[in-house]
């Protein structure tokens, strides 16, 4: 045999070899999230499919297996925005924490009922001192309520009705949605990252507090595997005029939600 056919062959043998081991070696699909350190990141717009890791050539793998983690990652964060979005939805949320301003921490205990677009909230406020007072909502279709302290129902101004509760805006309104991980010693439990309202400084009852404006609402959020929310913290960074003078509000509550898919019939007062 010729040196250049000995030549040729081994090349064709290398080649072949090549293409058996590319045959056998499995794929990546670029980094599973496991944890905190390796967020999923999703701002696609609700009902879409949002890719969660680029393949090796750089186009977005859309159909991972379903085993795998980044599947986790989309089931959950599509299972989340189908539940915020269901107009059929119906759910309680319990929850507990404190208001406070520049002077005063007030203590809070109550209860927030959604089913579709409509809310019921219902909360207790405890002032320094041990003096407690009352705050109702209710909100149907497009027109809201309050009643402070047990008084009589009026509407609610300066305030649209969609942004007194909003329990999962980031679902909706293009902020930030990420997805976190499995919760640590906690099988079947993931964390979800995003925005949302469960107490405006508008609801809180203090006579003397006006002008209330939100600027940041951070939600750290336990799921199931579909994206149902288990509990939550919730943290809200705003501002008010307390008897005219400019001041920090930050509230700051655990939920836990409880009777979901069960009847709830929120009526106008």
């Amino acid at each position: 045999m010729t040196r250049l056919s000995t030549s040729l062959l081994l090349t064709v043998l290398a080649l072949l070899a090549a293409l058996g081991l590319a045959a056998c070696d499995p794929v990546a699909i670029g980094p599973v999230p496991v944890g905190p350190e390796t967020p999923v990141v999703s701002s696609a717009a609700p009902g879409s499919t949002q890719a969660v890791g680029p393949s090796p050539s750089g186009i977005p793998e859309s159909s991972p297996s379903p085993t795998s983690g980044t599947a986790v990652a989309v089931a959950v964060l599509d299972g989340l925005r189908a539940f915020a979005a269901d107009p059929k939805q119906t759910y309680r949320v319990t929850l507990t924490g404190t208001a406070r301003g520049s002077a005063d921490t007030l203590k809070v205990k109550g209860t927030l009922d959604v089913a579709g677009a409509d809310a019921a909230f219902s909360a207790s406020f405890r002032f320094p001192g041990g003096r407690s007072t009352r705050t109702d909502y209710r909100r149907v279709g497009d027109n809201d309520w309050v009643r402070f302290r047990s008084k009589g129902w009026a509407g609610l101004s300066g305030v649209k009705p969609a942004a007194v509760i909003d329990p999962f805006a980031g679902t909706h309104d293009g902020t930030h949605l990420q997805y976190l991980g499995q919760v640590k010693t906690e099988a079947g439990h993931y964390l979800v990252q995003l925005t949302g309202i469960y107490l405006h400084p508008t609801l809180i009852p203090a006579v003397n507090l006006t002008a209330e404006k939100v600027t940041r609402t951070k939600l750290l959020l336990v799921t199931d595997a579909n994206g149902v929310p288990v509990r939550a913290t919730w943290s809200l960074e705003g501002q008010g005029r307390v008897s005219g003078q400019l001041q920090a509000i930050v509230v700051d509550l655990k939920l836990t939600w409880s009777r979901i898919g069960r009847a709830l019939t929120i009526k106008a007062p």
